[in-house]
């Protein structure tokens, strides 16, 4: 793999004379100093599960909110997203906490759909956690 400064670096800025190319090693060299200079980076973690008990195997995550009307607006859109793909979880409602479970009853294994699903409820998180935070701050409706 090459790293940030071989992709960027001389072949990119050829025309460019010595001086300018020297500032520009520096510049990006301070830059990835302190980071892995190989390319891609790539994330490893996730924030589901897979769960299985005995034939079903399913995916799993937990999403933790402050407000129970951060609660509503989360299940509440998750619910149009599932009756728009025709395929629907397990939400488990539990203070301010909402458990989602996800698998493929015809198969009893996870698919692609459920990764979709996934990916929704993820960006939906996000989504109602952006709605209520304004310059820092949680806003009262």
């Amino acid at each position: 793999m090459k790293t940030l400064l071989e992709v960027v670096g001389r072949s990119v800025l050829e025309d460019e004379s010595d001086v300018q190319m020297k500032g520009i090693d520096t510049i990006l060299g301070n830059l990835t100093s302190g980071i892995s200079k190989e390319l891609p980076v790539k994330v490893d973690k996730s924030e589901w599960l897979i769960v299985t008990d005995g034939e079903i195997e399913r995916i799993v995550r937990t999403f933790s909110f402050k407000d129970p009307r951060h609660v509503k607006d989360f299940v509440t859109h998750m619910i149009f997203e599932q009756d728009e793909m025709q395929h629907h979880a397990r939400i488990i409602i539990e203070g301010n906490d909402v458990t989602v479970e996800a698998y493929t009853h015809d198969v009893n294994q996870v698919t692609e759909l459920d990764k979709e699903l996934a990916d929704f409820c993820d960006k939906l998180y996000r989504d109602v956690l952006d709605f209520y935070i304004v310059d820092d701050r949680e806003i009262s409706i």
